[in-house]
């Protein structure tokens, strides 16, 4: 063998040492990954259980898991991911982040439906009920060019097409030239109850069609409920404003800051500590208000307004325990009800017993306010169920 073969042949030895090399650091590589990739599953994957738990675990009890429950519907889309990614990799670890989904199924729809009924044809027997943040009207905060005079114009056009039975709203205030009262009362809302007036700013007011038998109102007025008939069908209708995060500026300025990968340890405790008081209250406005006028009511009976407050939350799922949620039932889409400058979430709802049927669900589009309208229509007299 000459040199030249000799040496020829000690390239060809090295590049196939480097070759081997090389496969070995890609398969070091790939399974670094893929532990990397697996034990962010897993952490993911206990989250979102963790956090469909709030329902069970009281927040006086532990307070962090209720925090954790805001993000369950994001966890749920990151757990959607991993079964993505682990799929393209032709790994069995899809399974984890499946079986995590399978497991908690019934909170999915909670978040999303599909084939409701959006509207139905009036009758004798249906009731049809509106529930809405007002927000003062305002619009969105950085829309400068909604009033309140504007946005009630264009809520009572939105009203003169929906014609509820029953309206439920919140923040109802204008304070300038549109008289919200007269121009409520002129279109045959006549029966009403709450605070309510030219230059008032109301926590919850109710305005009906119907005539108004009985009236509670409970806790400073962001509280109330309202016996009403229609046709000879009583039904109760409870409107509620659950306590608010009181949420600032600046607290808009750090959750902008977390979107963009900054974190700011004074403004994200601020955030953290208005949570943890406000579901603690939440906790608390359920146990010694709310749940013992549901427990104890016998006709049928309508709760409506906003929880400030997801459905995986302490309230919702104790409230449904008792109650039937209308959008579970006819809703479309997905439910979420808020779309201000904080992150979008389903807060409002229109909850119902079980004598009375569901028929319809819609969320409205509306630029009023930083919440949407839901309008649902109810069956005052459903046909018996067989058991």
């Amino acid at each position: 063998m000459g040199i030249g073969e000799g040496m020829e042949s000690i390239w060809r030895g090295t590049d196939f040492f480097l070759y081997l090399c090389i496969l070995y650091l890609n398969a070091i590589m790939k399974k670094f990954f893929r532990s990397i990739l697996l034990v962010l599953n897993v952490l993911v994957v206990v989250a979102m259980l963790v956090s469909t738990l709030a329902g069970v675990i009281p927040p006086s009890r532990i307070v962090w898991v209720s925090i954790l429950s805001y993000g369950y519907f994001l966890l749920l889309l990151a757990n959607l991911l991993f079964i993505i990614v682990w799929l393209c990799l032709s790994r069995w670890e899809f399974l984890i982040s499946a079986a995590a989904i399978a497991i908690r199924y019934a909170f999915v729809p909670l978040f999303f439906q599909v084939g409701g009924t959006m509207e139905v044809e009036p009758g004798e027997h249906t009731l049809k009920v509106m529930s809405f943040n007002a927000h003062s009207f305002t619009g969105l905060d950085e829309d400068t060019l909604m009033t309140r005079d504007s946005g009630a114009v264009i809520f009572l056009h939105l009203l003169d097409e929906e014609r509820p039975d029953v309206m439920c709203l919140q923040e109802c205030y204008t304070g300038g030239k549109v008289n919200m009262l007269d121009s409520l009362v002129a279109r045959g809302y006549k029966y009403y109850a709450g605070v309510h007036g030219q230059n008032t700013r109301s926590p919850l007011v109710l305005y009906s069609l119907h005539p108004i038998t009985h009236l509670n109102t409970m806790d400073k007025a962001s509280k109330l409920y309202a016996d009403i008939v229609k046709n000879g069908h009583p039904v109760r209708i409870c409107c509620v404003h659950l306590d608010s995060y009181q949420l600032d500026a600046s607290d808009l300025k750090g959750f902008e800051q977390l979107t963009h990968a900054q974190y700011d340890d004074t403004t994200t405790h601020k955030i953290l500590r208005k949570f943890k008081e406000t579901v603690r209250c939440h906790e608390t406005e359920w146990r010694e208000e709310l749940e013992p006028l549901v427990s104890s009511t016998r006709i049928p009976m309508i709760l409506a307004g906003d929880f400030n407050d997801t459905p995986a939350s302490y309230i919702y799922q104790s409230a449904t325990r008792l109650l039937r949620d209308s959008y579970v039932e006819q809703g479309r889409g997905f439910g979420t009800t808020y779309h201000g400058p904080y992150p979008a979430f389903r807060i409002d709802y229109i909850l119902h017993s079980d004598n009375i049927e569901a028929l319809s669900y819609r969320r409205l589009k509306t630029n009023v306010s930083d919440h949407y309208p839901i309008v649902v229509q109810f069956n005052l007299a459903p046909e018996p169920k067989d058991d």
